[in-house]
């Protein structure tokens, strides 16, 4: 799944001129700020970065999360998508106070990210190959793909290696893994061993799958999930998943807890979809029978330090009460 369209980069040549010219100030003034820098090979070729930058911003918002965990000072505004009108709520508000925010998705808005003057850029949103480039005028970037279906912390470990920050990201790595051990061992102590599944619903099906990072979660708890959400049959999850139609709805007869994602005001929510209230195969299913359908942010799905944290917690709450 990507995140963002071709539009944005049409856009995004239509001010390239301007950023070209740019450059030298920009340049001048990320040396300016960061003094000392650094050299590094990413996905996307080698960048010599900030060794200390003072103002960096996240190209997407997951970004703007791992630069918080792994302490790196902010820019004076950050990017968020363009259906929010602040940082999600799960993100530290602590850190983003006094933070200003501008929309930069599904339409990048590069004349913005000139104007706040980072001195770095971390970049996520690396599938769209020529993005790098219309960035790189602005300050130095570090672009990697973010949303290629795989683990994010792998990413996130390896930005945190490069930059410097490895004591950060390790702080909140043992954080997070202490956290599963607690809910695990309750999960134990009662007896709890449920069959979960991530569901959502669009084009007139039941997506069930593992792109988001609920899988993930799921996986760290220990928790049974659906064999629905394998697509090709080799007894994994997958983040393929199938499409159920409205007839094949009761191959979730033996999914005990669903998880959905919802817009940041809470609306989106699966068991509200006209649909599926008066089809009899998805009201009787014990899931949904039995009040067992929680939403989660759908920012969240993907992947950052506290998007994972925080869907943990949801996952801990609806499992636990």
């Amino acid at each position: 799944m990507k995140i963002a369209s071709t539009r944005a980069l049409r856009a995004a040549a239509a001010v390239a001129a301007t950023l070209l010219l740019a450059s030298c100030a920009a340049s001048s003034a990320a040396d300016d700020a960061a003094g000392d820098t650094i050299t590094v090979d990413t996905e996307y070729g080698e960048v010599t970065l900030p060794a200390e930058p003072k103002a960096a911003l996240g190209f997407y918002t997951t970004d703007v999360d791992m630069l918080i965990t792994l302490g790196i000072p902010l820019a004076k505004e950050q990017p968020i998508r363009d259906d929010f009108d602040r940082f999600p709520t799960f993100f530290p508000q602590e850190e983003l106070e006094g933070i200003g925010t501008f929309h930069n998705y599904p339409e990048f808005n590069l004349e913005k990210i000139l104007e706040v003057g980072p001195d770095l850029i971390l970049n996520g949103i690396g599938y769209e190959t020529d993005l790098h480039e219309q960035l790189t005028p602005i300050a130095p970037t570090y672009t990697y793909n973010g949303f290629d279906g795989g683990d994010w912390r792998v990413k996130f470990a390896q930005i945190a290696k490069d930059l410097g920050r490895e004591a950060e990201h390790q702080a909140w790595v043992d954080a997070y893994d202490a956290r599963v051990a607690e809910i695990r061992a309750e999960l134990d102590e009662r007896g709890l061993d449920p069959v979960v599944a991530d569901a959502s619903y669009w084009d007139e099906q039941v997506q069930v799958g593992c792109y988001s990072i609920s899988c993930l979660v799921f996986a760290d708890l220990g928790l049974s999930i659906s064999t629905v959400a394998d697509s090709d049959g080799d007894g994994k999850p997958d983040s393929e998943g199938r499409a159920l139609s409205h007839e094949q709805l009761g191959e979730l007869a033996d999914v005990d807890v669903i998880f959905t994602g919802v817009a940041e005001d809470g609306t989106g929510l699966i068991t509200d979809e006209t649909a599926l209230k008066s089809n009899a195969l998805w009201t009787s299913l014990p899931a949904v029978a039995n009040g067992q359908v929680f939403p989660y942010n759908y920012e969240m799905s993907y992947g950052s330090p506290s998007g994972q944290t925080a869907l943990l917690e949801v996952i801990a709450k609806a499992l636990l009460g």
